[in-house]
């Protein structure tokens, strides 16, 4: 049965002419759709996604649109008054998208109107249906000027309108985006119907614009909701170019230098004392000089400039390095602007990739193509003037295509083929080597790629293959996907030279070439056909293939489909299950069959067509669907060995007519994973104490100073360079409680290192004399206060305007910031102490978000450790609640637990000081294992039994403390891998 669906007929017309295009007005337009592609993207199943679509009239003849119909299902127009178009008049109608089940959609629009003759105008439609899905409703968070060192938070909601649970999946994308990070320690899910916040950080390390995006995945396999993040990294008045220094291509051995400007815009003096190599992993540049200026001042309006240099010594591209440049504002400790360093070692700023090519096992007789891609790197258009191909041994390689000069755009790509062909007879390794000379301006550079394959004699290959693959009706606009499969029948292994669309095919057919392979008896190759008609009628290819027979070595497929306007279909045309590993269970999806017709359909037939036994259907097909049925089928797809697996569901209708269903898939055989870590020293750590300061804490501060040296034990043993700051749960002033507190602050430290009146050292070193004795005195905070804030005073104690800065610019006290205690290199520890529940005004994802950032988002770079009320208060009576916030936070940041009503103070102090000083115990995996008891973790490879365990909740595997890696040992962790 023929014909389309209608969606919309606005005016009444006379029967029998119902379906009959207007003919009136016949005038010579300019009818436009735009946009000229329906795209839907991603819509939940059985909701409705909407789009504006604006017809426009770019003749200078009038036309008139009646109506509209669709070859989909379940896209639909609301019904709308005929209307006129004038010349260069414009008028939007509403489409809408309404998914039933999973998958990919592709169909066409079709706008009645007497435009051009009265020939209906299409406009092409695609969607997606999902299941699960989240709303964004931001679309972009602008940060602002935030100076370098400090991070700067904004928010993002996001909700499940839906009644399921949905995943919450997040990721920071873009060129910026390590200045960025989001949601740090929430949960991986949204309950039904759930709004929630998610913390958004900017945390600069470059002067300058910063642009990335927050990408949410709003669906299993759809594009994400995006927001565009931006901010600003700045410096006071500094100006320093470049803030990325590129020295393009360099010959191996040579140097190359660049400038870098440093220029004070502001009217105050800067602190200047030069500049340093943070970062050179490859050890190829230098800062070959940094000018000394008098008085170690950059004035205002002076300019100084940095040279760096660049010498690579071997080819490629270098890892990045970084230079500091050490200027920043007086009585600050903040950090200096970063410039980064990149380059590539060669003899020009044209790749050729790879650098070697194998085509492996060829059969006698026969040839095999691969392609070499020249990539152009330069700033500007550069031309490949030579190909030269010679065979030192062996066989024959000779170029696919002439060898006639071709420009290559900036940053553009350019293919080159190369044939081998086996010498008769030669078995032995054949070798050639391709030449690849590259002109810019007056320049010339060749690169060289070795060539190699291999002649060898292979028994006629028996196989089995289709002589016909037909894909039946097929909606105007819709795409199904089959596969052309050629399996090894024979005992032997098979050369299969090439898989592929021939050259004539109907551009409605479209495939990837497959390269050439050993087929071993048994196994097969697949090559997916995609067949998408733009109109109503007949289309035909061929696919074409070669294989080692001396009669039947040139296989073909005839390809044959029918574009149509049918009021029965099938969505989606092709069911992608996308890759499936072998060792896992059977994949599942949904499709459905459509009735639309004004009558019954009977689907006479349902038929499964596969090369193998791969995949399933079941429904309640064959059957007679009533008119605006609809029937609901499964597909299960279970691979048996690695390659792309394809079948074909054919319906068949009373009438004869047949439609297909694709479905596709690929076998991955991989069911391990290794991961490598190599263990880094913390040579420098930063240790924050947070003491509640409220009227029950007096023992305990005096047993935390009086067990200072227990504290003290792991940094000694390991020679940490430390610096030690205490804050108080208070922020604001408090003259209340059993006593006044000391200080200088009345309890109200509000972040800043106690004693905020100096009268003793704030910050304790390697090198402060007696450093028990002022430990003693600047954990005795007092007991005046009584609301404890533990979470935002270190917050406060961390953030501007304390974090840099000598003197708190908001206070009357003098030198009462905190800068010169967090240091960028160090590893941050902080450590709470309090009889309390934390009242702060966060969640505690917030601050995890946000201590995160502040160390690059590195997760070893950062602990936070709670001594505080434990869960079970009958333990500890003298608390009067848990620290559940504190020990949520302690759980993600890799901290120590303990309990504030600990009766060996001693004992407790030393696990702090392994979390605080100690080496990272605690190891990520990539993936999920699929049974953690399978882990096996090597240490400088050599197997470790003990010693560690596997932690479910964070993914990862943690040593304990007396067997975590020395600092440089290489770790490897291999486990099975689960499945999705």
């Amino acid at each position: 049965m023929r014909g389309l669906r209608w969606l919309v007929l606005a005016v009444a017309v006379a029967a029998g002419t119902a379906c009959e295009r207007p003919t009136s007005q016949q005038a010579r337009t300019g009818f436009a759709a735009r946009p000229e592609l329906l795209e839907f993207g991603a819509a939940a199943v059985g909701r409705t996604k909407a789009m504006k679509l604006r017809l426009a009239n770019e003749g200078r003849a009038s036309y008139r649109v009646e109506g509209a119909r669709s070859s989909l299902p379940n896209v639909s127009v609301p019904a709308f008054e005929p209307f006129t178009l004038t010349a260069g008049a414009e008028h939007e109608i509403e489409v809408r998208f309404t998914p039933d089940v999973e998958g990919a959609v592709q169909g066409q629009l079709e706008l009645l109107t007497d435009a051009s003759g009265g020939a209906a105008a299409q406009v092409p439609v695609s969607g997606r249906g999902v299941k699960a899905l989240v709303e964004v409703p931001e679309t972009a968070l602008d940060f602002g000027n935030v100076n370098l060192g400090l991070v700067e938070m904004r928010e993002v909601t996001v909700r499940n309108p839906s009644d399921v649970e949905s995943p919450l999946v997040l990721s920071v994308e873009g060129s910026d985006a390590d200045q960025f990070s989001a949601g740090a320690g929430l949960p991986s899910t949204l309950a039904p119907h759930e709004t929630r916040k998610v913390p958004v950080a900017f945390s600069p390390v470059r002067l300058g614009n910063a642009e990335a995006a927050l990408h949410v995945a709003v669906c299993d396999g759809c594009a994400p909701a995006v927001v565009a993040l931006t901010g600003t990294g700045v410096a006071s008045a500094l100006e320093v170019t470049p803030l990325r220094v590129d020295f393009g291509r360099v010959a191996v051995g040579a140097t190359a230098e660049e400038r870098i400007t440093v220029r004070n815009q502001g009217n105050e003096p800067l602190s200047y004392k030069g500049a340093v190599l943070l970062e050179d992993p490859s050890g190829v540049f230098k800062v070959v000089s940094a000018p000394a200026l008098p008085n170690d001042l950059l004035p205002p309006g002076a300019v100084v400039e940095l040279r760096v240099a660049f010498t690579p010594v071997a080819f490629g591209r270098v890892r990045d390095g970084r230079v500091e440049v050490a200027v920043r504002k007086p009585k600050t400790t903040s950090p200096g602007p970063k410039v980064t360093l990149t380059g590539d070692g060669g003899a020009s700023c044209v790749e050729v990739t790879p650098a070697h090519l194998d085509f492996g096992p060829v059969a006698f007789g026969m040839t095999a193509t691969r392609d070499v891609t020249v990539y152009n790197r330069c700033r500007e258009e550069t031309s490949v003037t030579g190909l030269h191909l010679t065979t030192q041994a062996g066989g024959y390689f000779t170029l696919a295509q002439p060898p006639s000069s071709q420009p290559v755009a900036p940053g553009g790509t350019l293919k080159v083929g190369v044939t081998f062909s086996p010498r008769a007879g030669v078995g032995s390794v054949s070798q050639g080597q391709l030449a690849v000379t590259s002109t810019q301006r007056t320049s010339s550079t060749t690169d060289g790629v070795t060539l190699s394959g291999e002649g060898k004699a292979f028994a006629p290959c028996e196989y089995a293959l289709p002589s016909v693959l037909d894909f039946g009706q097929v909606p105007v606009g819709s795409e199904v996907a089959l596969g052309v499969t050629l399996r090894n029948t024979g005992n032997e292994a098979c050369f299969l030279s090439a898989l592929q669309l021939a050259s004539g095919s109907d551009p409605a057919f479209r495939a990837v070439t497959l390269a050439n392979s050993v087929l071993e008896p048994g196994k097969k190759a697949t090559l997916i056909v995609r067949f998408q008609p733009s109109s109503e009628g007949e289309f035909q290819g061929l696919a074409e293939g070669w294989v080692s027979h001396p009669t039947r070595g040139h296989p073909l497929v005839n390809l044959v489909g029918r574009g149509v306007q049918g009021c029965f279909s099938v969505q989606p045309t092709t069911v992608d299950f996308g890759i499936g590993r072998l060792a896992c269970g059977a994949r599942t999806r949904e499709f459905m069959a459509y009735n639309d017709c004004p009558g019954d359909v009977k689907v006479a037939g349902m038929k499964l067509e596969q090369a193998g036994g791969e995949f399933t259907v079941s429904g309640a097909l064959p059957a007679t669907i009533p008119a605006g049925g609809r029937v609901k089928l499964t597909a299960k797809y279970a691979p048996a060995e690695e390659g792309e697996d394809a079948a074909t569901v054919r319906f068949t209708l009373k009438d004869g007519a047949v439609y297909n269903a694709g479905l596709v898939g690929r076998g991955l055989a991989k069911t391990e994973q290794t991961d490598h870590f190599v263990q880094e020293a913390e040579a420098r750590v930063d240790v924050l104490f947070v003491v509640d300061n409220s009227g029950s804490m007096m023992e305990e501060q005096q047993s935390l100073g009086e067990n200072f040296a227990a504290f003290l034990s792991a940094a000694t043993a390991a020679q940490v360079d430390y610096r030690i700051g205490v804050t108080t749960t208070g922020l604001d002033p408090s003259p209340g409680g059993w006593s006044e507190c000391p200080g200088g602050a009345m309890g109200g430290e509000n972040g800043r290192l106690f004693p905020v009146d100096g009268t003793s050292p704030r910050i304790i070193t390697p090198e402060t004399p007696n450093a028990a004795g002022v430990f003693a005195i600047n954990t005795h905070v007092g007991v005046c206060h009584w609301n404890e804030q533990g979470l935002d005073a270190a917050y406060r104690a961390l953030s501007d305007p304390l974090l840099y800065n000598l003197d708190d610019p908001r206070t009357p006290e003098a030198n009462d910031g905190n800068g010169g205690f967090l240091r960028e290199d160090a590893k941050l520890a902080i450590i709470v102490l309090s009889d309390e529940e934390d009242f702060s005004s966060q969640p505690v994802a917030w601050y995890e978000t946000y201590l995160l950032a502040l160390k690059g988002n590195d997760p070893t770079k950062v602990s936070f450790n709670a001594v505080v009320g434990p869960e079970d208060l009958s333990t500890c009576t003298t608390s009067s609640s848990s620290g559940s916030r504190y020990m949520e936070l302690a759980h993600k940041l890799n901290g120590v637990v303990d309990s504030i009503c600990t009766p060996n103070w001693a004992a407790s102090l030393e696990k702090l000081s392994e979390s605080a000083f100690g080496a990272n115990r605690t190891f990520p995996l990539s993936e999920l294992p699929e049974d953690p008891g399978a882990l096996v973790v090597r240490v400088d490879g050599v197997p470790v039994t003990d010693g560690w365990a596997y932690d479910a909740r964070a993914n990862a595997v943690i040593f304990d403390r007396l067997h975590a890696p020395v600092p440089g040992a290489v770790v490897e962790i291999t486990y099975p891998l689960g499945c999705p």
